[in-house]
């Protein structure tokens, strides 16, 4: 009688955590959160804003100490908080959502620094460097030339050379290599450029960490899931049992209900006029928009559609081009004369163009009519504050505190916080740019309501967006644009995703 054939062992993670905890004075960031990366796997990790996903990749990157827990590498314990340089050590490489790049050095310099290898007598063997880089390239599918500086290469190329940075450290060996949003900037096709280049690291035998707020990129390239909620872990599913309802109902505690609002046919009279509108990029661009309805503006990187709303805003200057509001031609199109004319712009970068991070919700909010509250010549603070606590409350902005820093909020919190602080003007014309970029799921579904709303009221909305799937669903009309041209435009059984990526990228 032969003997049965001995079971093999399932290889040990490439990383284990163990109940890590920690708080910031009284707020409990993570509570005893477990997370085991499996080699050769693709795991991704989600939950809102705030849930402690950050905190946890901070103290895995050694920023952070933990109050308590453990972590292991291969099996081995290691010292919390890790030492700098002992991420690199242990084989754990990190691509941060907003990592830096030197401007003015090549592609070749912003990959190399610091590991360049050298000649005998001691200078940078030049020739294998470019070898090597121009292989990482090619292996990643970034057809950039090694020594082109980084200014001249577009967004998209910029966040795969990133990747490429931050996989290198791997080349070699298996580790663990953490992504954090690496998707953000990307569109389409550079995302699934990046897939492929995700699946080659982990066909290697490396862990890949994928953090992202897109449950359709999530469910597309991960292995297993894990959903983390308040500081702790609501449950890790395998891919074959997760589906968006299950994942958004883990990650809210409860089910969600219909992401979109539902869509309002808009017969008003024309509130938006443009003609001929031109810019660095866009070239001839005529709109018009109702009241009460939201159109969506679209199209591929560096083809126009993000540059329209600050051309109309007059936040950028334009070659040409007529603007009427309300019947009424705007004769020089400058911020200041956008906002008298009734028209509000809220940017995509929340940080720098938007809001003040540094300031607190209250000084942002109160700006556009911070002379409501001057009496007798004095700032009726009590009134102020009490403003700015009941639109906090009525846009669902959390925690409902008017001296908390804006930037300590989290995405989702800030673009409710920004866009109360321009709707209370009740504008005739909402200008949006990237609306919902990194934002979560709740806080999605929150804006579009509140976008929804605004409309319902006598707006004209514009939404200048690369989220295809929002448009198609939140929007009225879809306007694709092409080389800086408006050149297509979906209504109806037409306004689907797919009918949207398919025109992005046609040719003709």
């Amino acid at each position: 009688m032969s003997a049965a054939p001995l079971a093999v062992p399932p290889e040990p993670p490439l990383l284990s955590a163990r109940s890590l905890s920690k708080s910031f004075g009284g707020t409990r960031a993570l509570v005893g959160v477990d997370l085991e990366l499996r080699p050769g796997e693709v795991h991704a990790l989600i939950g809102q804003n705030g849930s402690g996903k950050s905190t946890l990749i901070k103290i895995l990157s050694g920023f952070h100490a933990p109050d308590d827990g453990s972590v292991e590498v291969r099996g081995e314990p290691v010292h919390l908080p890790l030492r700098p340089g002992e991420p690199q050590r242990l084989g754990l490489s990190f691509l941060h959502q907003e990592s830096a790049v030197a401007e003015q050095m090549s592609v070749l310099e912003n990959l190399r620094l610091g590991r360049y290898e050298t000649t005998w007598y001691g200078r940078v063997a030049w020739r294998r460097e470019r070898e090597r880089v121009r292989e990482l390239l090619e292996t990643m599918n970034v057809g950039v030339e090694p020594d082109v500086p980084m200014r001249r290469v577009p967004q998209a190329e910029r966040a795969l050379i990133g990747f490429v940075r931050a996989a290198q450290e791997l080349h070699d060996r298996a580790g663990v290599l953490i992504l954090d949003e690496p998707t953000e900037s990307l569109p389409a096709p550079a995302v699934q450029q990046l897939f492929e280049a995700i699946r080659t690291v982990a066909a290697r035998g490396s862990a890949v960490l994928f953090v992202s707020h897109r449950l359709e990129e999530v469910l597309e390239i991960s292995d297993r899931i894990s959903v983390i909620r308040d500081g702790r872990l609501a449950g890790t599913l395998a891919r074959d049992n997760a589906t968006e309802a299950r994942l958004i109902e883990l990650m809210l505690g409860r089910e969600l209900g219909q992401l979109y609002p539902r869509r309002v046919e808009a017969e008003g009279d024309v509130v938006l006029e443009v003609r001929g509108l031109s810019g660095r990029i866009a070239d001839e661009v005529d709109l018009d928009i109702r009241r009460g309805e939201i159109v969506g503006l679209t199209g591929l990187v560096g083809m126009g559609h993000d540059e329209v709303p600050y051309l109309l805003f007059g936040a950028r200057p334009a070659r040409a081009g007529a603007i009427a509001v309300g019947g009424e031609p705007i004769r020089e199109a400058t911020p200041q004369a956008m906002r008298r004319a009734g028209v509000a712009l809220v940017p995509a970068d929340r940080a720098r163009a938007s809001g003040v991070g540094s300031a607190s919700v209250l000084e942002n909010m109160t700006l556009p009519v911070l002379d409501a509250f001057f009496g007798r010549g004095r700032l009726r603070k009590g009134a102020e504050r009490a403003r700015v606590l009941q639109l906090m409350l009525q846009f669902g902005v959390t925690p409902a505190d008017p001296d908390r820093r804006l930037g300590a909020l989290s995405g989702g919190n800030q673009q409710k916080a920004l866009l109360a602080k321009w709707l209370q003007v009740r504008p005739f014309v909402l200008l949006l740019h990237e609306p919902t970029q990194g934002v979560d799921i709740g806080s999605r579904r929150e804006i579009f309501r509140i976008v929804r709303e605004t409309a319902a009221l006598g707006a004209a909305v514009l939404i200048a967006s690369s989220e295809y799937e929002d448009l198609a669903n939140v929007c009225n009309r879809v306007v694709v644009m092409r080389r800086g041209r408006a050149v297509t435009e979906l209504t109806g059984g037409d306004l689907t995703s797919e009918r949207i990526l398919e025109r992005c990228y046609a040719t003709m």
